[in-house]
């Protein structure tokens, strides 16, 4: 394997690009470091339509590695990933599978470097995220259990009616605050994502009423717009598995994080967080100002 150059002579540019993809997955951590440079070199001097492969097949080799144990690959491929065009990158749900399990990983180092995965995400396909199978509660709840915003007797509003609240202490869990708020900062920019509705024009209205004249209410007669869109009702099939479910407006995220209890856990839990003061005041603040989109009625 150490063997292996990135320049061997002889090949092709499909051939040799496909060779780099696989150097991915090398034992060798200067390999897998050296591949992704060359991938994120080609990437950056290319066009999409001039890329031997998909940018949709360099993300899935590329996104095991969020769970490198090398810093400098890790590092290389937050690069790789800034580069990627993010309109070519395909279902993104495999990708937060990974990013989930690295927020989760016993690594600080490799949390921090899923958050920034997480927050590249949020940045470029924000929508995508939250509205993917699972996207939405699962992410929620992973946020949950490392923020441990839990109590045996919290009401849906956020408040303890009886038992123990229980969150993570940042001077004796992490040594210092810099996970904890980058955390924080990130767990609201995902709300803000998930829960802030699209710009409503103001004159919509009027304009669609002037382009189907003299017709009235033609758009509440039309075909659904969306699949399953009686789907809610859940007439015929399994119980519902909230936390696998795709939900794919504003509307339907907000019904899904109250139902759930999550927005009694973290408006609590973001309460008590602002206690702290200083830069975990300001983080908790970010995610006390999304969870003001939610519409509880």
């Amino acid at each position: 394997m150490k063997q292996q150059s990135l320049s061997e002579g002889g090949r092709d540019s499909a051939a040799l690009f496909s060779h780099t993809l696989s150097l991915f997955s090398a034992k060798n951590e200067t390999q897998r470091k050296e591949a992704l440079a060359h991938i994120t070199s080609i990437v950056s001097s290319h066009t999409t339509e001039s890329l031997p492969q998909p940018c949709s097949v360099v993300l899935a080799k590329a996104q095991p590695l969020i769970l490198d144990g090398n810093s400098g690959v890790r590092g290389q491929l937050l690069k790789l990933l800034m580069v990627l065009p993010v309109a070519q990158l395909g279902p993104l749900d495999q990708t937060l599978l990974y990013t989930r399990a690295g927020m989760s990983h016993l690594s600080t180092e490799i949390r921090i470097t899923a958050l920034d995965v997480l927050d590249w995400l949020l940045e470029t396909n924000g929508e995508a995220v939250v509205s993917c199978a699972g996207g939405w509660i699962k992410t929620l709840k992973t946020f949950q259990n490392l923020l441990s915003w839990t109590s045996t007797q919290l009401t849906p509003t956020g408040t303890i009616t009886d038992g123990k609240w229980s969150a993570t202490k940042p001077t004796t869990s992490l040594g210092n605050n810099r996970l904890l708020v980058h955390q924080l900062n990130t767990l609201g920019a995902f709300l803000t994502a998930g829960l802030k509705k699209p710009g409503v024009d103001p004159e919509a209205l009027a304009k669609r009423a002037a382009e189907i004249y003299p017709l009235w209410h033609t758009d509440a007669h039309l075909l659904p717009t969306k699949s399953n869109a009686f789907g809610y009702l859940n007439l015929f099939g399994a119980p519902r598995d909230m936390e696998s479910e795709m939900y794919d407006d504003a509307e339907g995220r907000n019904e899904a994080l109250v139902e759930s209890g999550l927005f009694g856990a973290f408006s609590y839990g973001a309460a008590e967080a602002k206690k702290e003061g200083g830069e975990v005041g300001r983080a908790a603040s970010t995610v006390a100002k999304a969870l003001r989109l939610v519409d509880q009625g």
